[in-house]
C-alpha cells in the first residue's frame, strides 16, 4: 500500500512538473513572439527589421517562431537557407513559397525529404533538367505527375512514358508526347487499356496501328485502330 501510494505521488509530480514545462515553452515562445513583433514594429529601417527576422528564422529553436519570422521576411538567402536546413517541414514549406530562386527550388525538388515540400517546389520550378530528375526518379507518384506535368523535353517525357511503374504517370505523359516511335511503343505493349488508347490516338504509324488492330486484347482499342487506318 505504502509503494502504491509513493508511486502515484511521483507519478503526480512528473505529470505536474511536464504540464509546468510545456506552460513555460509556450509562454516563452509568445513572448518572443511578441519581441520580435515589437522589434520589427517600432523599427524605421527596414534592413534592421529583415535582420532581426533572418536571425530568428534561422537560429531560434521552437518552430512556431520561426514560422512567424518567415512570415514576415522577405530576404532571400535567409528563406533558402531556412527552405534548405530547417528541420521542421511546414516551416520549409513557408519558406518555399516565398521563394523565387529557381537553383534553390531545384534543390528542394531533388533532395528534400518531404514529398509535399517537393511538391511546393515542382509548382514553382521552370528548370526543365530539373523537372526531368524529379519526373523519372522521385519515389512519390504525384511529385512525379507534377514534374510531368510542367515538362517539354521529349526525350524525357518518352522514357516516363515507356517506363514509370505507375499508369496515371504514364498517361500524362502519353499526353503530351510527340515521339511517334515511343507512342508505337506503348500502344503495343503497355499493360494499362488506358495508357494503350491514348497512345493509339496519338498514332500515325500505320503498321502499329495494323498490328493494334489485329492484337489487341482490348475490342475499344482494336476499332479505335481500324478508325485510324488509312
Amino acid at each position: 500500500m505504502r509503494t502504491t501510494l509513493l508511486s502515484l505521488f511521483i507519478l503526480c509530480s512528473l505529470t505536474a512538473c511536464k504540464t509546468s514545462n510545456d506552460q513555460r515553452i509556450r509562454s516563452e515562445s509568445s513572448t518572443i513572439r511578441e519581441v520580435v513583433k515589437a522589434d520589427v514594429n517600432t523599427s524605421s529601417d527596414p534592413s534592421k527589421n529583415q535582420s532581426v527576422l533572418s536571425s530568428v528564422a534561422l537560429h531560434d529553436n521552437d518552430s512556431e517562431v520561426r514560422k512567424f519570422a518567415v512570415e514576415k521576411l522577405s530576404l532571400q538567402s535567409t528563406l533558402s537557407s531556412v527552405a534548405l536546413h530547417d528541420e521542421d517541414s511546414e516551416v520549409r514549406k513557408m519558406a518555399v513559397k516565398k521563394i523565387s530562386s529557381q537553383s534553390t527550388l531545384s534543390s528542394v525538388a531533388l533532395h528534400d525529404k518531404d514529398s509535399e515540400v517537393r511538391k511546393l517546389a515542382v509548382e514553382k520550378l521552370s528548370i526543365q533538367s530539373t523537372l526531368s530528375s524529379v519526373a523519372l526518379h522521385d519515389n512519390d507518384i504525384e511529385v512525379r505527375k507534377l514534374a510531368v506535368k510542367k515538362l517539354s523535353l521529349q526525350s524525357t517525357l518518352s522514357s516516363v512514358a515507356l517506363h514509370d511503374e505507375d499508369s496515371g504517370v504514364r498517361k500524362l505523359a502519353v499526353e503530351k508526347l510527340s515521339i511517334q516511335s515511343s507512342l508505337s511503343s506503348v500502344a503495343l505493349h503497355d499493360e494499362d487499356c488506358g495508357v494503350r488508347k491514348l497512345a493509339v490516338e496519338k498514332l500515325t504509324i500505320q503498321s502499329t496501328l495494323s498490328s493494334v488492330a489485329l492484337h489487341d486484347k482490348d475490342s475499344e482499342i482494336r476499332k479505335l485502330a481500324l478508325q485510324r487506318l488509312n
